[in-house]
């Protein structure tokens, strides 16, 4: 689609921008209605165990055991709504319409959860969502209704909703690492929270001292896109976009193929998360390498099997390890000799 587009000269009119890590808006908007779908078919293949949740959360059903997970489900439910209420709070409290701040954290929800299926389901290494929510929210009610102090706070939730490090990223691998731990993964939690303590505190000590020292403005986090975005579309109002709708429901339906496809076909060979995460530019240096990877795998098990396939993974992950480990040393040698970028590449 993106050659075909770019031979063709296909581009999109809006000026309200809805990618985060897409240049054609087209395909912005087709990724998130695959996220839709992603997120939504994620809730009715667990509606049963969400339901069980629910009855252990608020009637304290005996015959449904938490005992094993990482938090019991009510207090799991209680911080989800709590959180929730809070954020919605906030945003309403900045000045942001009450049924657009709820609008914003569903699409962020979508956004997060189809994203760290991505991550946890198909191994993604480097990767950030192809969509940023407030610009889907915009392409779709237009900014007038919004309203200028809407708009701004809306450009403020950029940094929380469209980033390529989320939380939920990290706690989907933690906790499958912590399978390995057994049935009490509950100390896991504690240990989660410290480390997201002690990342919250470093993070802000370092914005404060970085502003400090070179001036707030001149961060990009502060004086970056994201704001600039505000300020265009407060200079030229948007108004909604027809064609966001369409392209949302052309991505959703060929998300909603693609699932069923692999669902029923066996021989099937393309998988789904492909289409949602395909339009980011990352990926265009990431597709050659997982085709590597992927024909190294297949030879592997075709001609030694799952024995040969369980000798060659420490080899792998060493490569990994190899791989960051120079990246760590170079951070406490830049420390000590005042040096700087000597880093893995980000992206």
């Amino acid at each position: 689609m993106r050659g075909i587009f770019g031979i063709l000269g296909i581009v999109s009119t809006e000026t309200a921008a809805a990618g985060h890590a897409v240049q054609n808006l087209i395909l912005a908007h087709q990724a998130m209605g695959a996220l839709l779908v992603l997120f939504l078919g994620w809730l009715w293949t667990a509606r049963r165990h969400l339901r069980e949740v629910f009855r252990k959360a608020f009637v304290g059903d005996a015959t449904v055991d938490d005992s094993d997970e990482l938090l019991s489900y009510r207090t799991a439910v209680l911080l989800f709504l709590g959180s929730g209420t809070v954020v919605i709070t906030w945003l309403s409290l900045a000045g942001l319409d009450v049924w657009f701040s709820i609008a914003i954290l569903f699409l962020v929800a979508v956004v997060i959860v189809g994203y760290s299926r991505m991550v946890a389901e198909g191994g993604l290494s480097d990767g950030s969502p192809p969509v940023f929510p407030a610009g889907i929210l915009v392409s779709a009610v237009g900014s007038p209704v919004i309203g200028t102090q809407g708009l701004v706070i809306l450009a403020t939730t950029w940094q929380w909703t469209t980033m390529r490090n989320f939380v939920m990223v990290s706690c989907a691998n933690s906790l499958r690492l912590g399978e390995e731990l057994g049935q009490n993964k509950r100390p896991l939690f504690w240990l989660m929270l410290l480390a997201l303590a002690i990342s919250l505190a470093s993070a802000i000590w370092m914005v404060m001292k970085v502003s400090h020292d070179y001036g707030a403005i001149n961060l990009w986090f502060f004086g970056g896109a994201h704001f600039s975005y505000a300020e265009q579309l407060i200079r030229t109002p948007a108004e909604p976009h027809l064609t966001a709708w369409m392209n949302m429901g052309i991505g959703s339906v060929l998300m909603l193929s693609l699932m069923t496809a692999r669902l029923l076909y066996t021989w099937w060979p393309f998988h789904p998360l492909g289409y949602a995460i395909g339009p980011i530019y990352i990926m265009d240096g990431l597709w050659f390498n997982m085709f590597l990877a992927w024909l190294i795998k297949v030879v592997v098990l075709k001609y030694g099997g799952v024995k040969l396939y369980l000798k060659t993974r420490p080899f792998f992950i060493g490569m990994i390890l190899g791989y960051f480990t120079p990246g760590g040393f170079f951070l406490i040698i830049d420390h000590f000799t005042g040096m700087a970028w000597n880093v893995i590449f980000w992206g």
